[in-house]
């Protein structure tokens, strides 16, 4: 395990999670990179040991760094999936893979019907073909039908070929989706709560931990960065605009426009947490600046 693939990873996941808790459903390309995060880093001991190898390796100013760029990650990923427990715990996984294990069935029914009409029209030549033999016919018309019968069996072999190859796909989809049915998000936070733990061993002295406290959902949060981003206030991503508003560490910070007061007049407002969630914005924009 190194920080260098870890570190970008958990990035990476805490953008899909509050993807996910704001649209309140999950891609299955997203199931995967969640389930494979967990299998891949599911390991306290390997990870205290990388803490470790960048304690002896690593230059101090390089070390206080990702040593703070990860413990950031790992308490945003905590928030993340804690503010955001009921609807994460309760994804319809099973569909979306069901989704993804399917995906070629309209292709298959649409195929299977073009193989069958080639395959009708290609034994209806060979009966043909066999009962020439007892009948009158001229040698033009049994070289016709021997033509007609090399034509016919290539095109039937040609979309029998795109047939099979869209049932291996199928099968290989559904061997896929059988691996990604579990929902490791819980898992996920456990770990990172393990990880915290772990972390803080490791952390600056002066290096001080996120508060406890009242925080705000990823919900209220994507509400608010819909709203005002940009608009009230400099442009900031979601997952930075959630840990300024939940006083984590960040590097970022969020700068009123000029001009522009904390509030919401002269926008439109046609969601009520919206205006709750940014009224209390107004006194934590205070605390922290």
């Amino acid at each position: 395990m190194q920080i260098t693939d870890i570190l970008p990873q958990y990035t990476q996941l805490n953008t899909i999670i509050a993807e996910i808790s704001n649209r309140q459903s999950i891609e299955f390309t997203q199931q995967q990179f969640v389930v494979d995060f967990y299998i891949q880093f599911n390991n306290i001991q390997a990870f205290e040991v990388m803490l470790v190898d960048l304690t002896i390796q690593a230059e101090l100013e390089r070390y206080k760094t990702l040593i703070d760029s990860l413990s950031t990650e790992i308490q945003n990923n905590i928030r993340l999936i804690s503010s955001n427990k009921n609807t994460l715990e309760n994804l319809n996984i099973e569909k979306t893979c069901d989704k993804f294990a399917n995906q070629y069935e309209t292709q298959i029914s649409n195929q299977l019907h073009i193989t069958q009409q080639h395959w009708k029209e290609l034994s209806e030549v060979n009966n043909l073909l066999d009962a020439i033999g007892f009948r009158q016919h001229t040698e033009q018309e049994e070289k016709h039908l021997w033509e007609k019968h090399e034509t016919l069996t290539e095109k039937y072999n040609s979309e029998k070929a795109i047939l099979n190859d869209l049932y291996e796909k199928q099968k290989v989809a559904r061997k896929t989706a059988e691996k990604y049915q579990e929902n490791c998000l819980p898992k996920i936070l456990s770990l990172s709560e393990k990880f915290t733990a772990v972390v803080e061993k490791y952390l600056p002295q002066n290096q001080t931990t996120p508060q406890s406290g009242i925080y705000f959902d990823m919900s209220i949060v994507s509400a608010i960065h819909k709203e005002c981003n940009d608009q009230q206030f400099e442009d900031i991503s979601e997952l930075d605009l959630y840990a300024v508003l939940n006083l984590l560490p960040s590097s970022e910070k969020l700068t009123i426009k000029k001009g522009k007061k904390i509030g919401l007049s002269g926008y439109q407002r046609d969601r009520k947490e919206v205006d709750d969630a940014y009224s209390k914005l107004g006194n934590r924009f205070e605390s922290v600046y």
